[in-house]
């Protein structure tokens, strides 16, 4: 109570009418109250939701307002795995910021597991997320309005000076003793192993397990380490890092990338254009 006295710049004894005024014209409990301070009840819990939303519909309309008046100004807050930041989000940027160069774009990268609590929270506006345990979640809930941009593919990288891009018809035999580099958990950890049993091979041995992009993009361009990496990080770090695609089929599986928000939420126009100019470049 103290801390939101101080937060709203009034008397600790203010919140606390406002608050029992609030209970006598509800006619129910927000609060419980004790002596290590008070925590809202199922009625308190409830208000707080629509609350947030309310403030929320009050917020979106402000930058409107400001886009409007300001021609293109807003904040558009993205939420997406590392892998996408650092293939489709910066085209999807660099598009759009041309246009708008006023907005400002703020970036979150977690995993899928925490998109649906940060766009139910309203924290962010919207989720880059490719197809997997997180996006299914996402597409079977009611709360929630997938849209898909494009289909993306696995494919095997090494350094284009290793001995692997050196041979003429690679084999998944050969690289059954490479030091691989993988994902902690998810695509890469279940394609690899499926591709390699399919052809009678052992899951090859990984040295390092890592979500960072560029952690596996700078040790794969030493010509030592092999990974599997989204043809779409390939095609934007390729030819920066020197890497090479090796003609190796992976195991055909939905592996694309979508647009996700929060259904029944009112965007601002700047996320508004964000969305369309993204579509755009993805399905044109």
């Amino acid at each position: 109570m103290a801390k939101a006295a101080i937060e709203l710049g009034v008397t600790q004894s203010a919140i606390s009418q406002v608050i029992a005024r609030l209970e006598a014209d509800l006619g129910v409990q927000l609060f419980d109250r004790s002596q290590r301070g008070v925590t809202p009840t199922v009625y308190g819990e409830a208000l707080i939701r629509r609350g947030r939303a309310a403030l929320d519909e009050v917020r979106t309309g402000l930058q409107e307002i400001a886009f409007l008046k300001s021609e293109g100004m807003g904040l558009i807050r993205i939420g997406c795995p590392e892998t996408l930041a650092a293939s489709v989000l910066p085209l999807a940027i660099e598009t759009f910021t041309k246009r708008f160069p006023a907005v400002t774009i703020e970036v979150e990268t977690f995993t899928g597991a925490e998109a649906a609590d940060k766009l139910s929270d309203r924290s962010i506006d919207l989720v880059l997320a490719r197809d997997g345990p997180g996006l299914a979640v996402l597409s079977a809930s009611s709360d929630f309005q997938v849209t898909r941009l494009f289909e993306d593919k696995l494919r095997i990288v090494v350094g284009a000076h290793s001995r692997w891009a050196m041979l003429a018809e690679p084999r998944l035999n050969d690289l059954a003793d490479a030091p691989w580099i993988i994902l902690p958990y998810g695509w890469g950890e279940g394609v690899l192993p499926d591709a390699f049993a399919a052809e009678g091979l052992p899951a090859p041995h990984a040295v390092l397990k890592t979500f960072s992009i560029h952690l596996r993009l700078h040790l794969v361009a030493t010509g030592q380490y092999v990974t599997a990496l989204p043809h779409s990080v390939f095609r934007l770090h390729g030819e920066r890092f020197d890497l090479k695609e090796l003609p190796i089929e992976l195991p055909a599986l939905p592996y694309g990338v979508a647009l996700v928000t929060l259904k029944n939420r009112t965007l601002t126009r700047s996320v508004d254009q964000f969305i369309q100019s993204t579509n755009e470049i993805f399905k044109g």
